[in-house]
Protein backbone atom coordinates (compact mmCIF):
# COMPACT_ATOMS: atom_id res chain seq x y z
CA UNK A 1 0.00 0.00 0.00
CA UNK A 2 1.64 3.42 -0.96
CA UNK A 3 0.69 6.72 1.02
CA UNK A 4 -1.67 8.52 -0.43
CA UNK A 5 0.77 11.71 0.05
CA UNK A 6 3.84 9.84 -0.80
CA UNK A 7 5.75 11.15 -3.69
CA UNK A 8 5.37 7.65 -5.32
CA UNK A 9 1.69 8.00 -4.72
CA UNK A 10 1.61 11.71 -6.50
CA UNK A 11 3.39 9.93 -9.47
CA UNK A 12 1.23 6.84 -9.73
CA UNK A 13 -1.10 9.30 -10.14
CA UNK A 14 -0.09 11.35 -12.81
CA UNK A 15 1.04 8.53 -14.59
CA UNK A 16 -2.48 7.05 -14.68
CA UNK A 17 -4.08 10.27 -15.58
CA UNK A 18 -1.45 10.48 -18.54
CA UNK A 19 -1.28 7.88 -20.49
CA UNK A 20 -4.26 4.96 -20.76
CA UNK A 21 -1.44 2.10 -21.59
CA UNK A 22 -0.43 2.42 -18.00
CA UNK A 23 -3.50 2.41 -16.32
CA UNK A 24 -4.13 -0.72 -18.59
CA UNK A 25 -0.43 -1.96 -17.40
CA UNK A 26 -1.57 -1.62 -13.87
CA UNK A 27 -4.78 -3.43 -13.86
CA UNK A 28 -2.64 -6.18 -15.15
CA UNK A 29 0.56 -5.74 -12.83
CA UNK A 30 1.51 -8.12 -9.83
CA UNK A 31 2.89 -11.36 -9.82
CA UNK A 32 -0.13 -12.88 -9.92
CA UNK A 33 -3.40 -11.40 -11.83
CA UNK A 34 -2.12 -12.59 -15.18
CA UNK A 35 -2.14 -16.39 -13.70
CA UNK A 36 -5.25 -15.54 -11.94
CA UNK A 37 -7.34 -14.56 -14.89
CA UNK A 38 -6.14 -17.72 -17.08
CA UNK A 39 -6.95 -20.43 -14.85
CA UNK A 40 -10.32 -18.41 -14.34
CA UNK A 41 -10.52 -18.43 -18.14
CA UNK A 42 -10.16 -22.48 -17.64
CA UNK A 43 -13.02 -22.73 -15.23
CA UNK A 44 -10.48 -22.52 -11.81
CA UNK A 45 -12.93 -20.06 -10.99
CA UNK A 46 -13.21 -20.86 -6.87
CA UNK A 47 -11.05 -19.85 -4.29
CA UNK A 48 -10.13 -22.80 -3.06
CA UNK A 49 -9.50 -24.38 -6.87
CA UNK A 50 -6.97 -21.40 -7.58
CA UNK A 51 -5.24 -21.87 -3.97
CA UNK A 52 -4.95 -25.51 -5.15
CA UNK A 53 -3.21 -24.43 -8.67
CA UNK A 54 -1.35 -21.46 -7.53
CA UNK A 55 -0.04 -23.20 -4.44
CA UNK A 56 3.13 -20.34 -3.74
CA UNK A 57 0.14 -17.76 -3.26
CA UNK A 58 -0.90 -16.38 0.11
CA UNK A 59 -4.37 -16.29 1.04
CA UNK A 60 -3.97 -13.09 1.68
CA UNK A 61 -2.27 -12.36 -1.90
CA UNK A 62 -5.20 -14.12 -3.60
CA UNK A 63 -7.66 -12.09 -2.33
CA UNK A 64 -6.54 -8.82 -2.39
CA UNK A 65 -5.86 -9.59 -6.60
CA UNK A 66 -9.41 -10.71 -6.99
CA UNK A 67 -10.63 -8.01 -4.98
CA UNK A 68 -8.37 -5.73 -7.46
CA UNK A 69 -9.62 -7.32 -10.59
CA UNK A 70 -12.91 -7.49 -9.64
CA UNK A 71 -12.64 -3.29 -8.82
CA UNK A 72 -11.39 -3.21 -12.42
CA UNK A 73 -14.10 -4.60 -14.41
CA UNK A 74 -12.06 -8.05 -15.22
CA UNK A 75 -13.87 -10.13 -13.16
CA UNK A 76 -16.63 -10.76 -11.29
CA UNK A 77 -18.06 -12.76 -8.35
CA UNK A 78 -21.06 -14.74 -8.29
CA UNK A 79 -22.59 -15.66 -4.64
CA UNK A 80 -24.10 -19.64 -4.58
CA UNK A 81 -26.22 -19.72 -1.78
CA UNK A 82 -25.02 -23.35 -0.78
CA UNK A 83 -23.82 -25.30 2.98
CA UNK A 84 -21.55 -23.69 2.97
CA UNK A 85 -21.92 -20.77 0.21
CA UNK A 86 -19.58 -20.59 -2.72
CA UNK A 87 -18.05 -17.97 -4.51
CA UNK A 88 -17.19 -18.53 -8.18
CA UNK A 89 -15.23 -16.08 -10.31
CA UNK A 90 -15.95 -15.39 -14.06
CA UNK A 91 -14.55 -13.21 -16.17
CA UNK A 92 -16.44 -10.31 -17.20
CA UNK A 93 -16.45 -9.19 -21.47
CA UNK A 94 -13.92 -6.97 -20.59
CA UNK A 95 -12.32 -9.59 -19.11
CA UNK A 96 -12.10 -12.25 -21.49
CA UNK A 97 -11.12 -9.52 -23.86
CA UNK A 98 -8.20 -9.28 -22.20
CA UNK A 99 -7.24 -12.67 -23.09
CA UNK A 100 -5.91 -12.94 -26.31
CA UNK A 101 -3.93 -10.09 -25.24
CA UNK A 102 -1.91 -11.92 -22.67
CA UNK A 103 -1.73 -14.76 -25.30
CA UNK A 104 -0.10 -12.04 -27.95
CA UNK A 105 1.90 -10.36 -24.46
CA UNK A 106 3.35 -14.13 -23.87
CA UNK A 107 4.56 -14.56 -27.61
CA UNK A 108 6.42 -11.11 -27.82
CA UNK A 109 7.79 -12.50 -24.40
CA UNK A 110 9.37 -15.52 -25.77
CA UNK A 111 11.09 -13.38 -29.05
CA UNK A 112 14.27 -13.04 -28.80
Amino acid sequence: MIKETSSNAVNKAFLLRSCRINTALDAISGRWKALILIHIYEETNRFSLLKSVLPGISDQTLGKQLKDMERDGLLSKEIIAEIPVRVDYHLTEKGKALMPILVNLSNWSDME
